[in-house]
């Protein structure tokens, strides 16, 4: 990879834009969802899911959160451990 030197932090900014039609960009994008992939592997629960109310909604959301930072944390344990 190049190395770039620029003038001030606006000109950085400038260069790491990427605009449509760029063969690049699907390559970033890519990039993108595999990173985001593999720093958290699954995203919510599958399917539609239907509620009564917004607070039975929110309340099924921050359970699942918790349970998936108890899983991840459980995970990252037994990682270190090997």
């Amino acid at each position: 990879m190049p190395v770039a030197k620029f003038d001030n932090p606006d000109d950085a900014r400038r260069a790491l834009w990427t605009h449509a039609g760029d063969p690049r960009l699907l390559e970033r994008i890519r990039r993108l969802w595999e990173r985001a992939r593999r720093i958290v592997p699954t995203g919510g629960p599958r399917g539609v899911r239907k509620f009564r109310t917004i607070e039975e909604a929110n309340a099924d959301r921050l359970e699942w959160t918790r349970r998936r930072a108890l899983a991840l944390r459980e995970q990252r344990k037994q990682e270190r451990e090997q």
